[in-house]
């Protein structure tokens, strides 16, 4: 094993015992393999070990990534990540150092609201039938699922046979359906159903094409299922990508048809944001929030 493939390990050891859900440790995880990467690209090939880490190391971190131009947001959290490491290893004042703050390293500012807005009807339909023309079912499936039952995409990837059937009979019985795995912090949540016809479809629709994948929404592009949810995830998200989407602003559109069925039902504006909050898996204290990213 070479020294940068054990600092990069090294790394990935610590992160492993700071616990959060399955997303945020694979977001952690890329940003070791970047740290390690970049410092040895950089000339840092003395680092060993988490504990070796300066605030010189963060400060050549940021100037290398920011030459990559991501967005703000995405260095502000891959800072995030790299302390957290320096805290668990007890190098508190590096971590917390003024000289590299944020706004000391040039990445303050940036906005929690991000740059969806809601998927049009005329872009769903076209993006389905596109996916459909192209051989991927799944692909249009998925998208059916963000769109009328509010999932986030690792939800509706998680769908195998068994859930969407229980989906289908749930609907049914008690128009609303249990989301189970793929949620965000292993949170169970309850989704409460308004739109009935379309929701039924986009399970039916699902169904069809497991049983055409055996039992997979997400196959590669030669037939064979999906080497796991990772590399599925990466499949879906490269077909949006390919195609210009992005299948979250779906779920937009969910909770805009979420919060006129609310507020039909009576419900104050403020009490049918925060059942909306609960629908996307936000909780209950996140209506305003809720408001202003997915109402916009």
């Amino acid at each position: 094993m070479s020294r940068k493939t054990e600092f990069h390990a090294s790394i990935v050891a610590v992160m492993a015992r700071l616990g959060g859900s399955h997303l945020t440790r694979e977001a952690r995880e890329r940003t070791a393999a970047k740290f390690s990467k970049l410092m040895y690209e950089a000339g840092y090939t003395h680092l060993a070990r988490p504990a070796d880490i300066s605030g010189k190391h963060l400060r050549a971190y940021i100037a290398a990534r920011q030459a990559e131009a991501p967005g703000v947001r995405t260095l502000q959290n891959e800072l995030a990540h790299l302390r957290s490491v320096l805290r668990s290893v007890g190098k508190h004042t590096v971590a917390s150092a003024a000289e590299l703050s944020n706004e000391a390293l040039g990445i303050s500012g940036g906005s929690r609201l991000g740059t969806k807005t809601a998927m049009s009807s005329e872009d769903f339909q076209t993006f389905t039938e596109r996916a459909e023309r192209q051989g991927r079912p799944g692909m249009a499936a998925l998208l059916r699922l963000e769109r009328y039952l509010g999932l986030r995409g690792n939800e509706a990837i998680h769908a195998r046979e068994d859930t969407l059937c229980r989906w289908e009979r749930e609907l049914q019985a008690d128009v609303r359906i249990t989301v189970l795995a793929g949620t965000k912090g292993g949170r169970p949540r309850t989704v409460n159903v308004f739109d009935w016809t379309n929701a039924s479809a986009a399970i039916s629709s699902a169904l069809t094409v497991c049983a055409k994948q055996g039992g997979y929404l997400v196959i590669r592009a030669n037939g064979s299922p999906a080497g796991g949810l990772m590399q599925a995830r990466r499949i879906y998200h490269s077909w949006a990508h390919r195609i210009g989407i992005q299948p979250h602003s779906a779920r937009y559109a969910f909770a805009r048809n979420q919060l006129d069925g609310y507020l039909s039902r009576g419900y104050s504006s403020r009490e049918a944001l925060m059942a909306v909050s609960q629908d996307l898996g936000h909780g209950d204290g996140r209506g305003r929030w809720v408001k202003s990213v997915y109402m916009r």
